[in-house]
């Protein structure tokens, strides 16, 4: 069976938050690059409130952030790995502050993503590279992958070529999409053009 992948966009229904850069994660920025932080993620690491929305204030289970991190709400996490979806991803809590700066009582969770294949069919993709990471897309108007390879273990992955956005297998979105969860979408990649 030839396994088909879709993009996973985060969409912020009305009076949801949108929230700002993490907090207390010295190395978020290495964490884009899929690096590890299991024994080592802080305990404090949180997201506020963005006061560009002050009216927004509640909350979906699929939250944007804008660091771009995939951050779920407890319900997701525990349906993620109850239907075992997680393979080469970690999965670590943080804080989700309000606009007065105090904590939310919901439990909320980054998802992330490690050992990121490099899938994507550079040949057939639409993109320009980045002058820093010149194995990277900095820009993209097209994104094919390669479905040899990427392992049949991996449902939720970004590719290593580009890891501005979450990539899942159709099974996997099949089933995220029968639970009714809010705050994500998934999108074909045959005619995507909503890239950042």
């Amino acid at each position: 069976m030839k396994r088909r992948y879709l993009i996973g966009e985060i969409v912020t229904p009305k009076g949801v938050c949108r929230l700002g850069a993490i907090r207390n994660v010295p190395n978020w920025a290495r964490m884009h690059q899929g690096e590890p932080q299991a024994g080592h993620f802080p305990e404090d690491a949180a997201f506020q409130m963005s006061a560009d929305f002050p009216r927004d204030i509640k909350l979906a289970d699929v939250l944007s952030n804008n660091d771009g991190f995939f951050l779920v709400s407890e319900a997701l996490r525990d349906f993620l790995v109850g239907e075992d979806l997680l393979a080469h991803n970690e999965v670590h809590p943080v804080a989700i502050l309000n606009h007065k700066g105090r904590r939310e009582s919901a439990p909320f969770f980054i998802v992330h993503q490690i050992d990121a294949p490099a899938c994507v069919d550079e040949t057939r993709t639409v993109g320009e590279k980045s002058k820093l990471m010149p194995d990277q897309y900095n820009t993209m108007e097209k994104l094919v992958l390669d479905a040899k390879r990427i392992g049949s273990d991996r449902l939720i992955f970004r590719a290593a070529q580009y890891k501005d956005r979450i990539l899942c297998r159709s099974d996997a979105v099949a089933k995220i999409e029968r639970g009714g969860f809010t705050g994500i979408k998934f999108c074909d990649l045959e005619g995507y053009d909503n890239f950042w």
